[in-house]
């Protein structure tokens, strides 16, 4: 799997992978709102062009460079954090185990920067599927922050999970 850079052109793709307002927000966040737009994508794609950028986004392609996914790092430069977002797998994918891979070119284009100590993200706490897979990639669960999100009459909780350069670096679980 390899990682380009996302852009305009992969609006449509994406679009297609979020057929709700709960897909929007498991993906990404209660800030974003269903249908998702372009201005909400194109804000994506302009947070990646300041100096140095807020955030890093990027499709997934496979071997025949068909798009199976999406990353995102937002970037905390001065304080060392990547926090890995907007992660997601085409639904056409979904059970092969792209998720591990994503997530680990993801952790590998955090770590390349010498001023990233830590890379973190949050989930929400039902999605078993994605703790699991972040769990065998090596994150540490930290904490949940309760009740945090609604979505239509339901509260979702957050749980937040972390990995250290030192982690990264010594290899933990891989």
């Amino acid at each position: 799997m390899n990682l380009i850079d996302f852009e305009t052109k992969h609006f449509p793709v994406l679009r297609s992978w979020l057929s709700s307002e709960r897909d929007v927000v498991q993906w990404g966040g209660p800030d974003l709102t269903y249908p998702i737009t372009d201005d909400q994508l194109e804000q994506m794609i302009i947070d990646g062009t300041t100096a140095p950028p807020k955030r890093l986004s990027w499709m997934a392609v496979n071997a025949t460079q068909a798009l199976v996914g999406h990353i995102q790092l937002a970037v905390d430069w001065r304080n060392g954090v990547a926090r890995i977002g907007r992660v997601m797998v085409a639904p056409t994918m979904r059970g092969q185990g792209l998720a591990k891979s994503l997530l680990e070119a993801a952790l590998e284009q955090a770590f390349s920067h010498p001023e990233i100590e830590r890379t973190e993200l949050n989930v929400y706490s039902w999605n078993s599927a994605a703790i699991r897979t972040y769990n065998k990639v090596g994150f540490f669960h930290e904490g949940v922050r309760r009740s945090s999100v609604k979505v239509g009459d339901e509260r979702w909780d957050t749980a937040i999970m972390s990995m250290l350069r030192s982690e990264w670096e010594a290899g933990l679980p891989k």
